[in-house]
């Protein structure tokens, strides 16, 4: 089963480069007053940080569960909700990437309200946890932080919504 993670995140880390690789390339050509440009932009940056972070959390899945279930909603209630979390998003990431439809727009913006409706009463009750937006790889702490990325996120998604 650890062999099968090991590949998974090295095939991950190959997509990466894929993604840096075409970041540079467009970059050649980039015109930042042509608006169907900033939309590719805006999509191949929220894929980037979606498959990232998933891959991220996938590094030692069972420490980001028991992280992400200390201040997740679903998480608390389903507690398989926490394997499939990395999952998810990896396919949200690629399904934006590659334009296939708006619909992953609609997902991220329900998934990053869940964790902000998870967070805020978190922070608010002054506990300090890790946050498991980066899997158990560092050591962050959940903060106020994590709801202005949760927030950006769900912009952004809104944003790609509002294009044709």
């Amino acid at each position: 089963m650890r062999g099968l993670f090991s590949s998974l995140c090295l095939l991950m880390s190959l997509f990466f480069v894929v993604i840096c690789v075409n970041y540079g390339y467009m970059s050649l050509s980039y015109d930042h007053r042509d608006e169907s440009q900033n939309v590719t932009l805006m999509k191949r940056t929220m894929g980037s940080m979606l498959i990232v972070f998933g891959t991220l959390k996938l590094l030692n899945l069972r420490h980001f569960v028991g992280i992400f279930s200390k201040y997740d909603v679903i998480s608390q209630r389903v507690p398989y909700y926490g394997y499939t979390y990395p999952f998810v998003e990896i396919a949200l990431g690629v399904s934006i990437m590659s334009g296939w439809s708006h619909y992953p727009y609609y997902i991220v913006i329900g998934l990053m309200m869940i964790s902000v409706l998870g967070v805020l009463p978190t922070l608010y009750k002054g506990k300090s946890l890790r946050c498991g937006c980066m899997g158990s790889l560092f050591h962050i702490p959940l903060s106020y932080v994590t709801i202005s990325e949760n927030v950006g996120m769900m912009v952004m998604a809104g944003y790609l919504l509002s294009q044709p």
